[in-house]
């Protein structure tokens, strides 16, 4: 709990340090959390929660500092007119390693060098099925 002397000289608690900020600082805060940290942080109350949802810049400069998220594939969604938040969340982790195998990003490697590091993830055996399915239709 942060208390604050209002301009009558009283004193109030305030539980929400991030918007009780100019909104230019809470932002460098956030954009100093990685994708994951940045969605606990917006579980955390309404106010976060739509502070952090409805800021797209927000989005893009996580989206350019993480190092989970292939940046062709969100160029691609951004193309398609799709919100900052939207294709990071599409791209980051497992969604964005199933949706690389979905679009064949992996298929017909020359050598062990072109597999990339991160091209697995636990997945479900219809996802499986369906990448499976796009590979042979190829």
């Amino acid at each position: 709990m942060v208390h604050m002397k209002g301009s009558g000289g009283q004193v109030s608690a305030v539980t929400d340090a991030i918007t009780c900020l100019p909104p230019e600082m809470g932002l460098a805060v956030l954009e100093q959390l990685d994708v994951p940290s940045l969605c606990r942080a917006a579980q955390t109350c309404s106010s976060w929660c739509e502070f952090i949802s409805d800021t797209d810049w927000l989005w893009k400069k996580v989206c350019q500092n993480c190092q989970d998220v292939d940046p062709k594939l969100v160029e691609m969604d951004r193309a398609d007119g799709l919100p900052w938040k939207v294709a990071v969340m599409r791209n980051y982790g497992a969604k964005g390693i199933q949706r690389q195998w979905r679009l064949g990003f992996f298929s017909r490697p020359s050598s062990y060098e072109d597999i990339p590091d991160r091209c697995m993830c636990e997945m479900d055996a219809d996802t499986w099925g369906e990448i499976l399915q796009l590979e042979l239709d190829r």
